[in-house]
């Protein structure tokens, strides 16, 4: 070729691998395969290094990184990077639509606007400047006024054009963000190099964008969604949009217009239950007046357009004040010190009380009464302190002290003893405390014991101190006519009540075993155990040697059994106990499940499943569920926020996988 023709070649490659990109990375329908894509990449490579003056700064070879920078420099933006206003409620939306409908009023514009919703990436916003059509600047938000020079990294992100299409001077917006997928592939292999973990994709995206090494980025999936255009004539939000995906922009589709707030309220409450379920963090909607003319017609606040409001999602995570610590006593008389909050709204529920554990975690956390605290729901059921912030500390806040005797029967209290280990946690010994008994009756008729739907905390503790319940037994001899009359209780919460005893007469040997309140026997032992046996009867005669074959059955957990069994007092609440049951077992014990002798450990916070709900499916294909990893352990399930069990895998070499893997391997 001569050169005429060879320009001319590098300049159809270019427009080739450009419209590529956009199929493959922009709507994900690629045409071509990867080795294709790469050879025509490799031939525009070579032709472009053997003659270097057709090269372009906005060639598809530019995206592989360049050299590592010393730093990053501060850059002011042309405009200011505004953020929107929170609100978190129907109300806090309406009377938002409210004050912009007064002052369109007062500057006579009786139109009504239009709302476009989309979803609010939790993410990393990104401001990228074009002249001329080509991409001459990147750069993170910052303060909104100053941010930093991101433009050799951005560079290597494949969704985003080097060039458009129009030689256009235009500001695009978007939000940087990465998949759920990738945070696990990259925290595994952080993991092996001994590094500090990301702590969910907000956080990844942040860091790979501050890389000063462009390669490192070019080598990670980084993903942008362009939201936003400051220049050109566009009339409305719905053709800045539209614009964006004609550029080439990596637009997110899941967005509508509304009419109504009626409709925006309908489109936010389907998407609280399924935004897990996408490969991306979503924490709200970003709500937006589709009409430009009435957009800029109400301007802006002092931080904030009055145009267009976030609409977040039911709060993660919280702060809050802790007002006391008070102390639960449990049924196997472990003392549990209990946080008092000033109520929160967090993942749509008010919470007061949140559990600490025990005296070396409020040492750990250096929490005082009186200390605002970081409050977030353990996948999305359990509240949990994680955090103080010290800064916010009053002088008098007081340091809490573990108590010396049990608050509810002035019972001396000590920690138990096993070999050298000695418990963290202070134990009530009296066999005779209230409470200790209480706690075992509510956790006799909970959903994994007994499951008596109808008998609630709250119910049992009633039943309780008025007679009613004095033991196990006793629950079956209720009869209608004790609940008739009881305040709060009508006839038909009678009939209810009695209904859900009797259904529980028919019980799993399984969980059976587990509402007995048995000391370390969890539900998962439980149900070793029931495959392992064919009757209640033969566990009871079963001998330490015995039980300690089972699988997941230790010596500790052996112990227990033989000392429960051999209790004259347990071995008289059985007596009474039994005849009222019929005790079936329909644990399978069949090796024809996809998870057959397969151990799971479940980790984090999965996209789509409740820790219950991947259970329930690892048990009924042949698996099982421990709570701690070991070299006996098959996979580890592992959602956002792993915590310590990631790193235990990782020790162990256990293969770890997504839910979208383990979904693949039950279907």
């Amino acid at each position: 070729m001569n050169k005429q023709e060879t320009k001319k070649r590098i300049e159809e490659l270019r427009l080739l691998l450009e419209k590529h990109r956009v199929l493959y990375h922009v709507h994900d329908t690629p045409t071509i395969s990867d080795e294709l894509y790469d050879s025509l990449m490799s031939e525009l490579s070579t032709l472009e290094k053997n003659y270097p003056e057709f090269d372009s700064e906005t060639s598809p070879t530019k995206r592989v990184g360049g050299d590592i920078l010393p730093y990053f420099e501060k850059i002011k933006h042309h405009t200011k990077q505004w953020s929107f206003d929170n609100v978190f409620s129907l109300q806090e939306l309406i009377d938002w639509e409210d004050r912009n409908i007064t002052i369109l009023k007062k500057t006579n514009i009786m139109d009504v606007p239009t709302y476009v919703a989309e979803m609010k990436i939790d993410g990393l916003k990104v401001i990228l400047t074009y002249k001329d059509g080509v991409l001459a600047r990147a750069a993170t938000r910052g303060d909104g006024e100053v941010g930093e020079d991101i433009t050799e990294n951005i560079k290597t992100v494949k969704v985003i054009p080097l060039s458009l299409p129009d030689k256009v001077s235009i500001t695009v917006i978007g939000e940087a963000w990465m998949k759920k997928k990738d945070l696990e592939k990259i925290n595994t292999e952080r993991a092996r190099q001994g590094l500090a973990l990301y702590a969910n994709t907000r956080n990844l995206s942040a860091g790979t964008l501050r890389q000063l090494d462009p390669k490192v980025v070019a080598r990670r999936n980084i993903q942008i969604f362009a939201y936003d255009i400051d220049g050109g004539d566009y009339k409305t939000q719905e053709d800045e949009l539209k614009a964006l995906e004609s550029f080439g922009f990596l637009v997110n589709k899941d967005r509508r217009h509304c009419k109504t707030l009626e409709e925006i309220q309908k489109f936010y409450d389907a998407w609280v239950n399924k935004r897990e379920k996408e490969d991306y963090g979503i924490d709200g909607l970003v709500i937006k007046i589709n009409e430009k003319n009435i957009w800029d017609t109400l301007g802006y606040t002092a931080k904030s357009p009055r145009g267009g409001i976030a609409y977040k999602f039911p709060a993660e995570e919280v702060a809050t004040v802790l007002r006391t610590i008070t102390l639960q006593v449990g049924r196997t008389g472990a003392i549990t010190p209990v946080a008092e909050l000033t109520p929160v709204l967090i993942a749509g529920s008010v919470v007061s009380r949140a559990t600490l554990h025990n005296s070396d975690e409020i040492k750990r956390l250096d929490v005082r009464i009186g200390d605002t605290v970081k409050l977030r729901k353990a996948g999305d059921v359990i509240p949990e302190i994680f955090g103080v912030f010290k800064e916010l500390r009053p002088q008098n806040a007081k340091a809490f002290i573990m108590p010396t005797v049990c608050p509810e029967c002035n019972s001396v209290l000590s920690k138990e003893i096993s070999g050298k280990v000695t418990s963290v946690a202070l134990y009530c010994k009296n066999k005779n405390c209230p409470a200790k008994h209480l706690e075992g009756l509510v956790h006799f008729v909970s959903k994994k014991g007994m499951n008596i739907e109808e008998l609630g905390e709250r119910t049992v503790e009633i039943f309780h101190d008025i007679g009613l319940i004095n033991d196990f037994s006793s629950i079956f001899e209720i009869k209608k006519t004790d609940i008739n009359g009881l305040e709060g209780f009508g006839e038909k919460s009678a009939e209810n009540i009695i209904t859900s005893i009797q259904k529980a007469r028919n019980v799993p040997l399984h969980r059976f075993l587990f509402s007995l309140g048995i000391r370390h026997l969890g539900e998962q032992t439980a149900k070793d155990i029931a495959k392992h046996f064919n009757s209640f009867e033969s566990l009871i005669k079963a001998t330490r040697e015995e039980l300690v074959h089972v699988e997941g059955v230790g010596e500790k957990v052996a112990d227990s059994i033989i000392e429960y069994f051999n209790d004259v007092t347990n071995t008289k609440i059985l007596s009474q106990l039994l005849p009222q049951l019929k005790i079936t077992n329909e644990v399978k014990t069949e090796g024809d499940g996809k998870l057959f002798n397969k151990t799971f450990v479940i980790t984090g916070t999965l996209p789509s499943l409740s820790r219950d709900g991947a259970k329930d499916l690892i048990e009924k294909n042949g698996g099982r569920v421990s709570n701690s990893v070991s070299g006996k352990t098959s996979y580890l399930l592992m959602g956002e926020n792993p915590g310590s069990k990631f790193e235990d895998a990782t020790k162990h070499n256990v293969t770890i996988i997504s839910e979208k893997k383990f979904l693949e391997m039950v279907n």
